[in-house]
């Protein structure tokens, strides 16, 4: 479990995608994709126990693969994937995953950019604007009373082209947003003075830049700051909010300074809000000093077993290499050896052999009394394994959505498959809490469902812990 990769799926960092001809047929890629998945994939048996099913299936793709050109060939290649609903598996090139063939915002906006830039010169409305976000300039333009489109200005992916719609807003705080696959995220909205938009469920945060914000920069460079990055501050005498927007691997010696730096809140905190809202996962030692502050003495664990594949073996070896040379491998190098031995066969790394283990934890001596963790679709991975264990505290309550779903297979690599630029993400264990508790396209339960009426939901849980 110490090297989930993130999801993904859910991430709205922006590749540019390179026009690099495809070295495969569409027939012979989609022939080399179905032995990949068919031999390497740990939820194969598991997601294909409707034998016809599957065969028609593919059956189907092979006829129509004959007259595939490449973007055709893209999605015969997604809808293959798309069978087994794993968040964790999915086709692509370039680090970025096939994008549907529809989507709701497949439409383009009819707009001038002269004539709308002219126009931002005398509105009087202080959501309208040209708003930057990574990967993309945006405007955004009153269409009806209470509506708003976002549109594409400037984009750093082929993916999206100018005057493609992005994203819609309503008056009433909801927004309707495509992914870079197309896929559609909805939830709430802030606008701060005007001059920042803040996509609360997605993690998305527009900076307008014109027309110029009235307030000072130094005012939106520190909330931009508060919005996109990792925090622990105080919210009152008994309460503090630690928001941790991502466990992923660059981040990690950020959320440990950001622990050491506020040990002292941490202890005194009677009460203690983590914010995981938009954290797709990323590596499970991302919180695990976190653990002895608001875990029980002891934590159970469903293990997973691992589908021996040299796949797996190369990527391993590639994992030593990119260790510091005084890094131990010792631990690799036996599961390396052990994958070698049991090739085609799943291997359980847990020394007993059993489905579930057991950790013992030393508490900390001081630590909150009463933890509220917020959640919500966008939280994924191996932060939804953090919910996990977490809510196995006395002391946790978890409020918000169900998460996103993608934890019952996992540790996932991007590898190559035979036929580039085309890739493969997929994942190699399995975990062993399956089929009696399945989390894929699920999601974690919430202690306490937010609905859409609560739009502060620090400011609920504060209330919560406090009345």
């Amino acid at each position: 479990m110490k090297r989930l990769l993130y999801l993904s799926a859910l991430l709205l960092l922006i590749l540019p995608l390179q026009a690099q001809p495809p070295q495969c047929s569409c027939t012979r890629t989609l022939e080399k994709l179905i032995i990949k998945v068919e031999r390497e994939y740990p939820g194969f048996s598991a997601k294909t126990q409707d034998p016809s099913l599957y065969q028609s299936l593919k059956q189907t793709l092979h006829n129509e693969a004959k007259n595939r050109d490449d973007k055709g060939c893209q999605s015969l290649l997604k809808t293959y994937t798309d069978f087994f609903k794993d968040p964790h598996l999915w086709v692509g090139s370039n680090g970025t995953p096939f994008a549907a063939a529809t989507g709701k915002f497949s439409e383009k906006l009819t707009i001038d950019f002269k004539e709308f830039e002219q126009h931002l010169q005398s509105t009087q409305d202080s959501l309208e604007g040209i708003y930057t976000m990574q990967g993309y300039k945006i405007g955004l333009k009153k269409v009806h009373t209470n509506e708003y489109i976002g549109f594409i200005i400037e984009s750093a992916s082929n993916a999206w082209k100018p005057k493609d719609i992005k994203f819609k807003l309503l008056a009433s705080g909801d927004f309707t947003y495509a992914l870079m696959d197309r896929s559609i995220q909805k939830g709430q909205y802030q606008s701060f003075h005007g001059a920042l938009l803040f996509l609360e469920q997605i993690q998305v945060v527009l900076t307008k830049e014109l027309p110029k914000p009235r307030i000072d920069k130094i005012q939106i460079e520190s909330r931009l700051k508060e919005l996109e990055g990792f925090y622990f501050k105080k919210l009152s005498e008994k309460t503090s909010v630690l928001r941790l927007p991502s466990f992923e691997y660059q981040h990690l010696e950020t959320i440990n300074h950001l622990l050491t730096e506020h040990i002292s809140l941490l202890e005194s905190s009677k009460n203690l809000i983590i914010d995981l809202r938009g954290n797709p996962g990323g590596t499970t030692d991302a919180y695990q000093r976190l653990l002895p502050y608001i875990s029980g003495k002891f934590v159970r664990h469903t293990g997973a077993e691992f589908l021996a594949t040299q796949t797996y073996i190369d990527n391993l070896e590639t994992y030593k290499k990119s260790l510091d040379k005084n890094t131990s491998t010792q631990g690799t190098d036996r599961q390396i050896q052990t994958l070698k031995a049991n090739l085609g066969t799943f291997v359980n790394f847990n020394k007993t052999g059993q489905p579930v283990y057991v950790d013992t934890l030393t508490l900390a001596p001081k630590s909150p009394q009463q933890i509220v963790i917020l959640a919500n679709k966008g939280t994924g991975s191996s932060a939804e394994y953090f919910l996990f264990i977490a809510k196995q505290s006395k002391k946790v309550k978890v409020l918000g959505t169900p998460s996103y779903g993608a934890l019952d297979y996992g540790n996932a690599y991007l590898i190559d498959f035979g036929c580039p630029p085309y890739q493969l993400f997929m994942p190699t264990y399995r975990a062993l809490r399956l089929p009696d508790y399945p989390i894929d396209n699920i999601g974690i339960q919430p202690d306490m469902y937010l609905d859409k009426s609560i739009k502060d939901w620090v400011a609920f849980a504060l209330s919560y812990l406090e009345q």
